[in-house]
This record gives C-alpha cells, structure tokens and sequence, in this order.
C-alpha cells in the first residue's frame, strides 16, 4: 500500500504518525464494504493537495508518515479481533506514539482508545457519527460496530458525540440518565455553531487530552454516500471544518481513526476523496498547533 497522501518524509525531527489500516468488516448489519474503505482512502489521498493556504504550511513540514502493514482480520468475530489488536498494541507506547487507524468498521475504535487509555484516564473520546454506538449489545454481540461508544465508556472515559441523528430507544434513555459531564450528546437536529461546540470540546477536555473517531456516516450523505449505514441531515464538510479550525489552540491529540467508509464506484470517489480531505484538515490543523 502506498504512504497516505504519497508522502515519505524522512525528516526524523518530526512526530510520526503511524497509519494502521485496518479492513476489519465483521459485525456489518446493512451495506457491506468497509473492509475496501482504508485502502480507498489511501488511494483518493494521493490525488489530494497537501498544502493549507490559510496556514502556509504542508502536511509534510508538520510530521513524517508511517505506513504500518495492513493489519490481518481475524476470522473468530469481533471480541477476538480486540484482543488480537491489544497484543499488536503492547509494543507501541501509548505515551508517545500516535495512530492514525482507518478503518473498517467501527468496532476498531474500541482496542485504539484503551491503549491511550492506560496512560490518559481521563481521555476525552470525541465521537463524529450519525449513531450514538450506545447499546449495550447488538445481533447478540457487545463487540459489535453499534456498541463501540458502550465500550468505551465501560474504560470510564468521558465521550462527546456531534451530529447524532439515529439511536434506539435503549441509547436514548442512556443519554437522558448520564447527559452531563461525561457524556455530552449534541444532536444533529440540534448543532450549535463549530466555534460554541469546539469551545464546549475543550471546556470538557480541561488538561485532559483527546482522542478523536470519526465514522464515515456522521457526514451528510451529500458529502459520503459510501458508507454502511447513511443517514440523511448529517454534518457537512463546512461545519466540520471550521470546527477543527476552532478546536485547537486546544487539548493535545493523542491519535484518530477515521471507519465506516464503504467505496461505491458507482459514485466516483467522492467518498473516499471527502474522507482524505478530512483527515488531512485534521492533522494539518492540529500538527500545525503542536509545532507552534
């Protein structure tokens, strides 16, 4: 696979980010296809300009890329592909070494947030999704891509979720019972402006750092129509823009992934090329923070 974005800078005074690309598709429910989504969105980066005008910088004078073998998918469910990802995990330092997972689907997020766990307890987990991924088990799995944020939440760390458009009667009695300073839902029906909502981000991050998982589907489908489960009213690439422009100065990123793409070539590459766009207005905003 070739390096994201076709760079392979060799400067080692800078971070690394380590791409993970992760094919994993075990406990899809309606589309297939997330298993093709990191490779997509290696292929759409290459064609992507990596230079931010409004920072006169580059991706490349703001860190190296490290591409890591695609990862192989275990064949005996979701709770096995955790434990195999933990055990890749233990030779990595949660303390230093950043990740940049692409998934694949959702459940991925779940052995990704508690490595950095084990040295953040008090990790905020940003969530950009159309689902709250709130139940406690889903098609007779807890490991399933509908049940990650549970997951997460059972390391006890605290979760922001923006553009949540789609949940069950179950996730919402969740969010009714613990809506407050560990679980803060902001509705896509119901979006405050990027600069308010990045303000709250860092109000509940304090000195605590953030991991930020990003599902495919938290976007309009008018942005990526190539995901397993769309859902209409999503964020569009403006509001999710701007609010990354506003979240940093801001808490440190301690690592990422970006799940869920499923690639239709019926639409071009649209999907995969959005999905680029936004993990490189990601990394460039907050590297670009770090290395001020």
């Amino acid at each position: 696979m070739h390096a994201l974005f076709d760079l392979e800078n060799s400067r080692k005074d800078l971070r690394t980010v380590n791409v993970w690309p992760v094919p994993y598709q075990g406990t899809v429910s309606f589309m297939s296809g997330t298993g093709e989504g990191p490779e997509a969105i290696v292929r759409a980066s290459r064609e992507i300009e990596v230079y931010d005008y409004e920072l006169d910088t580059e991706l490349s004078d703001l860190c190296r890329i490290e591409m890591l073998p695609e990862f192989e998918c275990s064949a005996a469910g979701p709770r096995a592909q955790c434990t195999a990802m933990r055990e890749y995990l233990n030779s990595f330092d949660p303390a230093g070494d950043f990740f940049l997972l692409l998934g694949g689907e959702h459940t991925l997020a779940y052995p990704l947030a508690e490595f950095y766990a084990r040295k953040y307890p008090d990790l905020l987990v940003v969530q950009l999704d159309a689902h709250a991924d709130l139940r406690r088990e889903y098609q007779g799995s807890p490991f399933s891509h509908a049940c990650v944020m549970s997951r997460i939440r059972d390391l006890g760390l605290p979760v922001a979720q923006l553009g949540i458009r789609s949940l069950s009667r179950e996730e919402g009695a969740v969010i009714r019972k613990n809506s407050g300073d560990d679980l803060y839902t902001c509705f896509a029906w119901d979006m405050p402006s990027p600069a308010r909502a990045a303000a709250r981000i860092q109000e509940m991050a304090g000195d605590a750092p953030i991991y930020i998982t990003f599902d495919a589907d938290g976007m309009d489908p008018a942005v990526i129509p190539g995901t397993g489960t769309p859902e209409p009213g999503g964020l569009d690439f403006t509001w999710v823009d701007e609010f990354f422009k506003n979240l940093w100065p801001g808490p440190r990123l301690v690592g990422m992934d970006f799940c869920e793409l499923a690639p239709l070539s019926a639409a071009g590459r649209a999907s995969e090329s959005a999905a680029a766009k936004i993990i490189l207005k990601i990394l460039t905003r907050y590297f670009h923070h770090e290395q001020r």
